[in-house]
């Protein structure tokens, strides 16, 4: 099959793979110097490494898609060669209308140019003409939050300032399709956010979207798709949830034995690696006693028990809460929230409190986790077993609860009250 990369027959937003394969010569043994060349005339030794390998795709416009995997897994290629970036041995690869990416922290800026420059450098680059560049310049920087930094040169920037720029470049250039790659990793938590209401609203627009992330609750709430590539393929495709416990149970290298682990029949949706494991987690008020209803509005504290069967460096600890339909509605751990734990060594609890829980009426399933700070073992993960509910305090329909208030101005409530009521009533609900 003729290797190619194309712009055919596909909608504007659409991607299709067909056979793709990809490989690069690794070097196991290098001629140092010229002379090692010339003199001893020694082969390079080396061996070819499949990034990816046969791999079919078919990406709809407007879709969102999560991909993951492991280190190494062919993530990042399967991006590059979207973009054009590097070009299949085998297959083709079609790609339908213009294509913007954030795929290597710094990646098309150039270091002696300033931000300024490295601007209209990548606007031209992407098609976009000096007069279209001007007018969206200010946004730019403003997104960006650099100031004064856009005219400093880029080699001076932190990994921070070159994220936000980066970003801000890509998010303004409305492409049909965007592709990032752990766009999220660098950068303060309050830039983030503001990355990731640019990802919604680029998603209202009806684009596409190619996600790599190893930030499980990102790609749960952006996307409707998920990929798990490794060794080269596509290893499953399906909701984000599926996929993502797919992924989580190939981190721990295998399913927990039940009877190894002591559990019942009813822990199915349980595994990990168990050097921390969750022995159990706690629902309660906030006075710390354990309850299953709360009122719209109510403090909750989620209480995660852990034990250890050796001393683990920085863990982290998280959690999530879904509705019964699935639908993911809050997920957090202490790495987000900037809690670092130094060790867990003994029986360790951790909580999470929220003073008012937003949620409006329903019931609600936990999940729980405790994994490596970069998340690449997970030591325990505890899927939907544990439950609460929640009842309405106010009036309202719907899954969150934010307790409005209407009001009429006094000229309004004359005019309705005149119309309503002929004999002069002025008040309302009369």
């Amino acid at each position: 099959m003729t290797a190619d990369h194309v712009e055919a027959t596909v909608r504007p937003g659409e991607v299709r793979l067909r056979g793709v394969s990809r490989k690069f010569r690794i070097l196991s043994e290098q001629n140092a110097t010229l002379k090692e060349v010339l003199l001893r005339r020694r082969r390079t030794v080396g061996r070819d490494l499949w990034a990816l390998r046969d791999v079919d795709l078919d990406v709809e416009p407007g879709e969102a898609i999560g991909i993951v995997g492991e280190n190494g897994a062919g993530k990042s290629t399967l991006l590059k060669l979207v973009a054009g970036i590097l070009y299949p041995q085998a297959g083709t690869i079609e790609v339908g209308g213009s294509v913007a990416s954030m795929l290597e922290l710094g990646a098309g800026f150039h270091p002696d140019f300033t931000g300024r420059e490295n601007v209209y450098m990548n606007g031209s680059i992407h098609g976009l003409s000096e007069r279209e560049i001007d007018q969206r310049f200010d946004d730019i920087v403003a997104f960006s939050e650099l100031g004064e930094f856009v005219d400093m040169p880029v080699k001076t920037y932190s990994s921070g300032m070159h994220m936000r720029l980066a970003f801000a470049v890509s998010s303004h250039l409305s492409p049909d399709i965007l592709l990032l790659d752990e766009v999220l990793a660098v950068g303060d938590e309050a830039f983030q956010r503001k990355c990731m209401g640019r990802i919604f609203e680029f998603r209202r627009r009806g684009g596409t979207l190619l996600f790599v992330s190893h930030d499980a609750g990102a790609i749960e709430r952006v996307c409707d798709r998920a990929l798990l590539v490794g060794g080269g393929e596509i290893v499953a495709d399906g909701p984000p949830n599926e996929v993502l416990q797919h992924y989580h149970r190939k981190l721990a290298g295998q399913r927990v034995e039940q009877a190894d682990a002591g559990m019942s029949a009813d822990d199915e949706g349980e595994w990990g690696t168990r050097e921390i494991s969750i022995s159990r987690v706690v629902i309660a008020n906030e006075h710390g006693e354990p309850v299953r209803r709360f009122l719209s509005g109510d403090p909750i504290v989620l209480e995660v028990y852990l034990e250890c069967q050796e001393t683990v460096a920085n863990p982290t600890v998280g959690m999530s809460i879904h509705d019964v339909d699935g639908k993911l509605c809050y997920g957090s751990n202490t790495r987000l929230s900037g809690l670092v734990i130094p060790e867990i060594s003994a029986p360790t609890v951790v909580r999470f409190r929220c003073e008012r829980l937003p949620l409006h009426e329903g019931r609600f399933d936990v999940s729980a986790s405790v994994h490596a700070f970069d998340e690449s073992v997970m030591y325990h993960w505890i899927e939907r077993k544990y439950s609460f509910a929640v009842f309405q305090r106010s009036s309202g329909i719907g899954l969150v609860d934010i307790s409005g208030t209407w009001t009429v101005d006094d000229a309004n409530r004359a005019s309705i009250g005149a119309a309503s009521d002929p004999a002069g009533a002025s008040r309302l609900g009369d």
